[in-house]
């Protein structure tokens, strides 16, 4: 995968020119974006002749990569000296980015650049004073925050060098204190945004970030310093023998990088150092290709975060239109994201998906790199390698295949299952506000790759859900809970959605379960669409007792809820028969009994007007076949406890569920 990030950050500098501004623009981060989706730009516009400062609010494309007009390379990581004139942070570019780049020669002094910042600083910004002026210990924080911009001379009203020097002695976190500052600021010029803005600074008309000297130090920075020694090798990467550095330490993806092994071939902890060695063109090359895919590629799926990053050696880009590269990446992206269902057809870019259909038609293959980050530890939750397009086009397929069945054989309006959707049907439980997505990632690995999925372990998965949604006890996992009142409604629709599943893994011939014969079913009496449901879905006879059991289960459950006021509403009490952790066979024949009993008491209105008991016609003879069907297979029974109360479920789930799609299509 490595290599893929690679050969997109190649061939981005090849389409680019390769020039110094080129490669910093293709290492533009993504920018902030607010909850609408826009971002901006706040151009501060200082005149040093008659000092002065006004604002010029700029939005962002979207679509586009505006954000590398700007330089928006990130902020300084870690402890690093914050550095940068474009920048999120508005308290840095008020305080300690300008003075930071004066020292250390980080601009050549005798750059005009040099010159200009040194001018500003000595006429824009006040001084905090050595920390024992005011009585407090002189730490790296007090350091980087002691000269801020004083507002007074641009004749805007703010804090004070006094008022600052007060707010500290007075236990203020130097930290804080540029926050003061960009308070009067924001009060000057409310037209700032609250959030999704990125800062920069005009100085007598002029952007500073496009000065030359500053693009020198930022390849500096960037690239160069990572090349200090003297070390000459192999590149891993490119096959070229030179300079070489092993220094992962300012890539993103360092830890999967370093801590993989596998990456270099024949790697050991002791020798990975020689075999993955890169040189300046791979490294620059990896830098862009990573900072693309951070802002081009990432997606969220299945409660994680991810990228995708296609493999350009089995992309064709097409030679001679502008920007194709990034044409070809973002409509493999767009496609991408509407194979795994994040997106529907009506939410294609079809721009970018004509894109693709006219000169991808040959396919390609992708990877899908699952991470999670925290602060700066990025750790990779799962990568699915190698995938070719058609796989996912023949899962997404299949989904809206599967979907028919909705109308089939619940009467309800078909719907396609894709693999967003299946995420909401396999529990993914929750430490504290993270969400423990791995076992769910190597689900899905399982189910691109082609392998098998066991159906027992799935249905026991299907139980831990099913109790979650009828002891409320959603929270603790991935799912919402229903709203008030549609309790039952959601448990029902839920059960239907698992046995849907079921059924796509089965087309898919990546079910792991026994062989079923289905010819009992020429012997059952029962209406088509029972017969249809238990056909399609692949149940066999032990299934099959347990559906019929369910059925009458729903029969009882809705006399109930008849009983409740005008004729509706009451309260299903026959579902607390049911054991939730599972049920052996014994406790599943003793709730038949109860059942048969239940049967007998409740009564429903036929057509006459007459009251008669449930147990009679059609249920008496599900109920007899039900019967049969546990007799003849007590001895070889298979089934699970969880699998039994499952099976159960799904007979009531379907009776209740077509019950209910009949009630809504009654007119009112």
């Amino acid at each position: 995968m490595i290599e893929s990030i690679y050969q997109i950050g190649r061939a981005l500098l090849e389409e680019s020119g390769g020039g110094r501004r080129a490669v910093l623009e293709s290492l533009a981060a993504a920018p902030p974006r607010n909850r609408k989706g826009e971002s901006y730009i706040t151009i501060l516009k200082l005149n040093s002749r008659k000092p002065s400062l006004s604002v010029e609010l700029r939005e962002l494309s979207v679509r586009g990569n505006d954000a590398a007009r700007y330089m928006w390379l990130g902020n300084a990581s870690g402890s690093n000296p914050q550095d940068r004139l474009t920048t999120d942070n508005l308290g840095y570019l008020i305080s300690q980015n300008i003075p930071n780049l004066l020292e250390e020669q980080r601009i050549d002094p005798e750059r005009a650049l040099y010159k200009k910042l040194k001018i500003l600083v000595q006429k824009l910004y006040l001084d905090l004073g050595e920390p024992k002026e005011i009585g407090v210990k002189g730490g790296g924080a007090y350091q980087r925050n002691r000269r801020l911009w004083d507002l007074s001379r641009l004749g805007i009203k703010g804090p004070s060098r006094e008022d600052l020097r007060a707010e500290i002695r007075g236990g203020t976190k130097p930290k804080n204190v540029p926050q003061r500052v960009v308070k009067a600021l924001r009060d000057h010029f409310p037209e700032i945004p609250e959030s999704g803005v990125l800062f920069t600074l005009k100085l007598d008309g002029e952007l500073l970030i496009d000065d030359p000297a500053y693009h020198e130090y930022l390849e500096r920075r960037f690239v160069d310093s990572a090349f200090t020694g003297d070390e000459e090798g192999r590149c891993h990467l490119s096959g070229e023998y030179g300079p070489v550095t092993t220094d992962m330490t300012r890539f993103r993806f360092k830890y999967y990088i370093t801590d993989k092994l596998g990456f270099a071939s024949g790697a050991t902890k002791k020798g990975f150092v020689s075999n993955f060695s890169l040189s300046k063109e791979a490294y620059r090359a990896l830098l862009v290709g990573e900072r693309f895919v951070g802002r081009e590629l990432g997606f969220g799926f299945a409660g994680a975060r991810g990228y995708m990053i296609p493999d350009l050696y089995t992309v064709e880009i097409p030679r001679g239109l502008p920007g194709a590269l990034v044409r070809t990446l973002r409509s493999i992206r767009n496609r991408t994201l509407f194979d795994i269902g994040r997106v529907q057809v009506g939410e294609l870019d079809e721009e970018l998906e004509e894109f693709r259909e006219e000169h991808l038609a040959s396919g390609y293959m992708i990877n899908l790199l699952f991470y999670k980050q925290k602060q700066a530890k990025f750790e990779v939750l799962r990568l699915i390698q190698d995938i070719p397009s058609y796989r996912l086009e023949e899962l997404r397929a299949q989904g809206i295949e599967t979907g028919r069945l909705w109308e089939e054989l619940y009467g309800d309006e078909a719907r396609d299952l894709t693999l967003q959707q299946i995420y909401y049907l396999i529990p993914v439980r929750k430490s504290g506000d993270d969400l423990l997505t791995k076992e769910i990632l190597a689900f899905y690995h399982t189910l691109i790759s082609g392998g098998l999925i066991d159906r027992k372990e799935l249905t026991d998965g299907f139980m831990e859900l099913v109790r979650a949604y009828r002891f409320g006890n959603t929270g603790s996992y991935q799912v919402s809970a229903p709203k008030e009142g549609a309790e039952d409604q959601t448990l029902v629709r839920y059960l239907a959605q698992t046995n849907l599943l079921l059924a796509f893994l089965r087309d898919l011939d990546q079910l792991k379960e026994e062989e079923v014969s289905q010819e009992y079913l020429e012997k059952l009496s029962l209406d088509e669409a029972e017969k249809e449901y238990l056909r399609r879905l692949g149940y066999d006879e032990q299934q099959a007792a347990l559906y019929l059991l369910g059925a009458l289960v729903a029969e009882i459950a809705n006399a109930q809820w008849r009983l409740g006021p005008e004729g509706r509403g009451g309260e299903k009490t026959i579902l607390n028969k049911i054991n939730y952790q599972g049920m052996t066979l014994p406790r599943i024949q003793r709730l038949a009994t109860e059942l048969f009993d239940k049967l007998r008491q409740y009564r429903y209105t036929d057509r006459s007007g007459e009251r008669r008991p449930l147990l009679q016609g059609r249920n008496e003879a599900i109920f007899a076949q039900a019967q049969e069907l546990l007799t003849r297979n007590q001895r070889v029974w298979r089934l699970t406890p969880s699998e039994n109360v499952y099976y159960l479920l799904s007979g009531y789930s379907h009776r209740t569920f077509r019950a209910m799609t009949a009630r809504e299509k009654q007119p009112a």
